[in-house]
């Protein structure tokens, strides 16, 4: 499948020879163990995989996590993308509005600039265009992963099934 992640954030090299694309939200407790598995990845290969992150909240089953997705490109706005990521994501059970914005402010993001963005919803047809781009390939839940373009089964798949895989793409890759 080829899938557009133009703009999409993302780690590691761009012209990594994997490419995992990852729809997630960050209150679902399934892409918390995800994003644990993925920095393992990340540390492993370095320079042979770029990981991708896009929008997929479920609000009918998150409360908060639209507006997480939201808080999360403002921090991206202002420079700070993953390390918001990676805060929300361990701090799951806080996420309403006035904890986000705590959070950024704890990040060192500037609280004005970063509550103007917030409250102003000027990200959510972009969190909309992600859930669309994901709906168009077959995403109903979260976690979703595409290594390649390639859907991994399972949602939250652990160090040895990814690796697994990764390895016998680089094998067909390279063979």
């Amino acid at each position: 499948m080829d899938l557009d992640v133009e703009g999409a954030q993302s780690l590691g090299p761009s012209d990594a020879p994997i490419t995992i694309v990852a729809f997630s939200d960050f209150q679902c407790p399934f892409c918390l163990r995800l994003h644990e598995t993925l920095l393992q990845v990340r540390d492993q290969y370095p320079s042979r995989v770029r990981l991708v992150f896009q929008q997929f909240p479920l609000p009918n089953l998150h409360a908060n996590a639209f507006k997480a997705a939201e808080a999360s490109l403002c921090a991206h706005e202002l420079g700070l993308f993953w390390e918001m990521h990676d805060l929300m994501f361990e701090d799951q059970a806080n996420l309403a509005v006035a904890q986000l914005k705590e959070k950024a402010e704890r990040l060192g993001l500037d609280p004005e600039s970063f509550a103007e963005c917030l409250d102003s919803g000027r990200y959510v047809e972009q969190v909309q265009a992600d859930q669309s781009r994901g709906r168009s390939v077959g995403v109903t839940g979260t976690p979703a992963l595409f290594l390649n373009g390639i859907p991994v089964e399972g949602g939250a798949v652990g160090l040895a099934v990814l690796t697994e895989q990764i390895e016998e793409e680089l094998e067909r890759m390279e063979g």
